[in-house]
């Protein structure tokens, strides 16, 4: 975790004053004034030291001048900057460095358009590099950044993101245009939360639309996440990292004049981290993965762009598991690995993309008398064609086919609330299949300040499945430079399994509309949202919710930001069938959801706190228990409607520090960082279990405290 703090602490002043003269000043671009983040400031006489802008384009360079020295920035799309300083004892005044974009840079605006999504206007969040990885709570994780947003409403702490009182199975999260089916690391593990799968070292951008995804992608119901991988080159370096828990490495180095290759792997174990932190780990007894990566960027022709990138992941845990039948482990390992190509090519007047994924998993767990092996296996293509009729107008159309296969086998209990290993059993093997062949087209028309967006997304004939209709529409209104408005509202289409043993993929209709508002500036942000949505399969759920945010930034060090939201869900069904499914399906009726950022950088490092405070999440309680005589165990007895219960109130902060120290003679650089999750130690109720007649309920607990410390050493 927080293994790319180092690239983000190279933005950031050296840490030590030297008692020499220091070159100050600030870059931004001739043309609009924007602050330049990551410009390399450096001198004629010495072209090995160099030093980078931080995010308010600011720099300052220890140096001693030579005679006849001159001061040197680039950025990439501008013109190098030079400016003679000559040489001297004093302190140079503040420099005001305003760099020129190239001739070709409003060519290349049309590459850059080409990468972006057609309902890029309606976005309602976007988070990059640095975002991530100062966020307090994200442990430089991009779906953990997600979660602190006002729109998640996790009643968990996964990286499963639930948005807008949506389960997470109706979240789409896609990266490079092809959808990730489970990702995250450790994905059914209790008690201490999971990560999601994603190196933030690849990360260029994470897009997020809480609300009404963009037809563009398929398979997405209630949300979207959209992560793009960054295919931008830098220098060669070398990365390590070592932590409680994990032990890494990280190399990267330019290939031809446009390319970039990077790769990494990872080896996470649990001694260290549980002697450290016993109570947080007290019932699980192993866990430990080995991941690895690689990913590979470079221009093909003029302004065209392929990436390839390759992911795999060996996992295994161990826990104690308690039910009223049963106390024993609960073992689980998985092997997965997927690979994902894309290719963008843009014209003066139309762009296009091709996108293709594949992925296999096997994974075996078990504990009673459940046992269970199963094999996945993903494959993904997508052609997408983009025409500029106009400034104003443009189409998007395209051609996608997602397929996934589960196939389960083993043995499962027949009877829920018996899981001994002398309890009742059954083998079986499961097979569980969808293939979607989907078209779409989105127009947008721009007009003042005025942008329309519709589009449809439908089955092709060829294939045989069900036909269904998907539809949407998006207006937006700029009130200003700095403010808008954004109603969005359509139907939508997903196919989820809960639980591929059980039940087979089934067909999701999600309505919704959404109003949102943001307001942007240097040092102050404003968002607020009402929202209302009708989800339905085998349950039907209604969704109403409100939320607010502010961000304020003091002194150009103290970040600090607010949000507050309150949803209102129920779960309705009519099928006596699915009565069980309901039980124990995840509610997100939630009075209030108080999160809070507090962010102090000072030079050469920066600290940090989040703090989550919101109602306990809903739950069925049981009533009494009636003993089955042909089992022998208790059946428990549940109230007619699910839900009625309600956990207690969930409160959690954690703090973070690091330091980032720069080698003066070079551009090495390391970090060190702390993270204290859970502060007090508050004692978080998750779900109740229950003695074998339910006669007795004991709590059991999210994560308590928990610390985790660790270094990250960059070689350029």
């Amino acid at each position: 975790m927080v293994l790319a703090l180092a690239l983000l602490c190279a933005f950031s002043s050296p840490a030590a004053a030297q008692n020499r003269l220091v070159l100050r000043g600030t870059v931004t671009d001739r043309n609009t004034g924007e602050k330049l983040l990551g410009a390399t400031v450096r001198l004629s006489s010495l072209p090995t030291t160099a030093t980078a802008t931080d995010l308010d384009g600011r720099f300052e360079l220890p140096t001693v001048l030579a005679q006849g020295d001159t001061l040197i920035v680039t950025y990439i799309g501008y013109a190098p900057y030079r400016q003679f300083l000559g040489a001297g004892g004093q302190n140079q005044a503040e420099i005001l460095v305003r760099l020129r974009p190239q001739a070709n840079q409003q060519l290349g605006q049309v590459e850059v358009t080409a990468k972006r999504p057609i309902a890029e206007e309606f976005i309602v969040r976007e988070l990059d590099y640095l975002k991530i990885v100062t966020n307090p709570a994200a442990a430089a994780d991009p779906l953990l950044a997600v979660r602190t947003l006002p729109a998640a409403s996790n009643t968990d702490e996964s990286a499963s993101i639930s948005l807008r009182g949506s389960d997470p199975a109706q979240t789409g999260i896609y990266l490079n245009n092809v959808p990730i089916y489970d990702a995250v690391k450790f994905a059914q593990l209790s008690g201490i939360g999971t990560f999601s799968i994603f190196n933030v070292d690849l990360v260029k951008s994470v897009l997020v639309f809480p609300s009404n995804p963009p037809l563009e992608y398929g398979n997405a119901g209630a949300g979207l996440i959209s992560l793009t991988t960054d295919d931008k080159p830098r220098p060669r370096f070398l990365q390590g990292s070592l932590g409680l828990a994990n032990s890494g490495v990280m190399a990267g180095a330019p290939v031809g004049e446009k390319g970039m290759l990077k790769v990494y792997g990872n080896y996470q174990t649990g001694e260290f981290i549980k002697a450290v932190n016993p109570e947080s780990f007290r019932k699980l007894s192993k866990f430990g993965n080995r991941d690895f990566g690689g990913h590979f960027s470079t221009s093909l022709g003029q302004y065209g762009t392929l990436k390839l990138f390759a992911y795999g992941i060996s996992e295994q845990y161990a826990y104690q598991f308690q039910s009223p039948s049963l106390n024993d482990t609960y073992r689980y390992r998985k092997n997965r690995g997927f690979g994902i190509a894309s290719y963008e090519k843009a014209w003066a007047g139309a762009d296009l993309s091709l996108s293709l994924g594949a992925g296999r998993s096997r994974a075996t767990d078990g504990v009673g008398n459940y046992r269970a092996a199963r094999r996945n296996a993903d494959y993904y293509g997508s052609l997408n064609y983009r025409r500029y009729w106009s400034d104003a107008l443009s189409t998007r159309v395209g051609l996608s086919y997602d397929e996934r296969t589960i196939r389960v086998g083993g043995q499962f209990p027949a009877l829920p609330y018996a899981m001994s290993e002398t309890a009742p059993a059954y083998a079986a093997t499961i097979r569980q299949q969808r293939t979607l062949w989907e078209a779409y087209q989105y127009t947008k028309w721009k007009h003042q300040r005025w942008v329309v967006g519709v589009g449809l997304r439908t089955t092709v004939p060829p294939r045989q499945q069900s036909a269904y209709l998907s539809g949407q529409l998006n207006l937006r209104y700029d009130l200003s430079p700095r403010q808008f408005l954004n109603l969005s509202g359509g139907q939508y289409t997903s196919f989820s399994s809960p639980d591929a043993a059980y039940y087979p993929f089934l067909r999701y209709c999600t309505r919704q509309v959404a109003l949102d508002y943001a307001y942007t500036s240097d040092e102050l942000n404003l968002s607020a949202a009402v929202y209302a949505k009708n989800e339905s399969s085998l349950l039907d759920s209604r969704v109403y919710g409100v939320e607010v945010y502010a961000q304020r930034t003091f002194f150009k060090k103290l970040s600090a930001d607010i949000s507050l939201a309150s949803i209102r869900s129920r779960l309705q069904t009519t099928n006596p069938e699915v009565a069980a499914l309901a039980l124990n399906q995840r509610q997100y009726n939630l009075p209030f959801i108080v999160k809070n950022n507090l962010k102090f950088g000072f030079k050469g490092g920066e600290i940090g706190s989040f703090t989550q405070y919101r109602s306990g999440a809903p739950y069925t309680p049981v009533l009494g228990a009636q003993l089955d005589p042909e089992s022998g165990f208790f059946a428990p007895q549940y109230t007619i409607e699910a839900g009625t219960g309600r956990l207690p109130n969930y409160f959690r902060t954690d703090l973070t520090a690091s330091k980032f120290i720069r080698s003066r003679q070079n551009q090495n650089t390391l970090v060190l960082y702390a993270v204290l999750s859970n502060v007090l130690n508050t004692r978080n109720v998750s779900s109740y279990s229950y003695s074998a007649d339910y006669t007795q309920a004991n709590p059991e607990y999210f994560q308590r405290r928990f610390l985790y410390f660790g270094a990250v050493v960059t070689l350029q």
